[in-house]
């Protein structure tokens, strides 16, 4: 039943991602090996969007370690657990939180004597800046753990990056790139601990910056950002957005501001929208500034559009059907799938991650 389950939520979610963002391109998904434990690694900018993307472009993920502080609400506990999510804790949760992950550990070990998947993000936080942080070495924890306890089991890591054109804005574009497998046995050194993490944390973090645009300088960051977006880069091309920020010298040439003015069918298309989801956009301008952490501000509203539209929009039709009839609220359900389509469809996403949603 769990996995029946699991298999209607990713496929309910699948379809709500299709009316979120405008584009999802998917590559590399040959450099899965195929019958063997697997630990994907990703790297993490867009709260829980993230692993949604990847359970919905690879349906071979079976548990996600998740961090800890999206469990503190008893429904999202239940929730998160039903679709093979754990948790996974951090320093700042607690010395005393922190030996609970003795038990995550093991569940992932169960999970490769199976020739199962882990899903973990080891940057542990999230962040809008263009680039991989600094890895946690929670991964390498998991990872050579399992060949203490199975010396001749197989294990490899299978990095994946997350390219978004603007993950802040509804209608954006996003490309997930898998790289090419690490063998994990290749950097296991039972007797030399610290130079085994050390070794597979830059191997891991080498490998995500090749599948990622990385902008390392923070203090620049927005200026180089626009200085790209202003040379036309698609940031859903990490090898071309890295080879050209290895280029350019001087981020201090002159740049015009990006300009667009919506088209009249635009701005129809956008009216309609708004006029037949009216509630559940008061409700979201009533809520947006809920999160306290802006980066979660997409997850969030992607999480009340895929809970609250349809639902709303059932609703709408059932009392059609009730004092008109079925015809027509069938009708008006499917006309308002099709207008939320048509919505994302013409939305105009710029590529500045700095912006901030309205």
């Amino acid at each position: 039943m769990s996995k029946l389950w699991y298999k209607l939520v990713r496929l309910y979610v699948k379809l709500g991602l299709r009316s979120y963002f405008q584009k999802t391109q998917v590559f590399g998904l040959e450099n899965i090996p195929k019958n063997h434990a697997i630990l994907f690694v990703g790297n993490h900018r867009n709260g829980l969007i993230d692993p949604i993307m990847i359970a919905t472009t690879n349906p071979n993920i079976h548990l996600f370690l998740t961090r800890a502080s999206a469990f503190k609400n008893k429904i999202a506990d239940v929730l998160l657990r039903s679709i093979n999510m754990i948790p996974i804790y951090r320093i700042r949760d607690g010395i005393d939180r922190i030996e609970k992950n003795h038990a995550i550990f093991e569940a992932c070990h169960h999970e490769f004597e199976k020739n199962g998947t882990v899903l973990i993000f080891p940057e542990g936080n999230h962040g809008l800046p263009r680039r991989v942080r600094q890895l946690t070495k929670g991964f390498a924890r998991i990872a050579f753990g399992y060949f203490d306890n199975y010396p001749n089991a197989k294990l490899y890591i299978v990095p994946v990056g997350i390219n978004y054109t603007n993950m802040q804005k509804k209608g954006s574009a996003v490309a997930v790139y898998y790289g090419k497998p690490i063998s994990v046995r290749d950097y296991y050194k039972p007797n030399d601990d610290k130079k085994a993490i050390d070794s597979i944390k830059e191997k891991v973090s080498d490998s995500l910056k090749e599948l990622t645009t990385q902008i390392d300088d923070l203090e620049n960051h927005d200026k180089i950002e626009r200085v790209l977006v202003e040379n036309g880069i698609d940031f859903l091309n990490p090898i071309d957005a890295n080879k050209k920020i290895d280029e350019i010298d001087n981020w201090d040439i002159p740049i015009s501001a990006p300009t667009h003015k919506d088209s009249f069918y635009q701005n129809s298309i956008r009216f309609l929208f708004n006029l037949n989801s009216l509630l559940p956009i008061l409700l979201w301008r009533s809520l947006k500034d809920k999160p306290k952490d802006i980066v979660l501000i997409p997850t969030f509203l992607f999480g009340l559009s895929l809970g609250l539209l349809p639902l709303y929009y059932l609703l709408i039709s059932a009392a059609i059907s009730c004092f008109i009839n079925s015809y027509w609220g069938f009708v008006y359900f499917i006309g308002s799938v099709l207008l939320v389509l048509l919505y994302k469809n013409s939305i105009y996403t710029d590529s500045l991650t700095t912006n901030i949603p309205n």
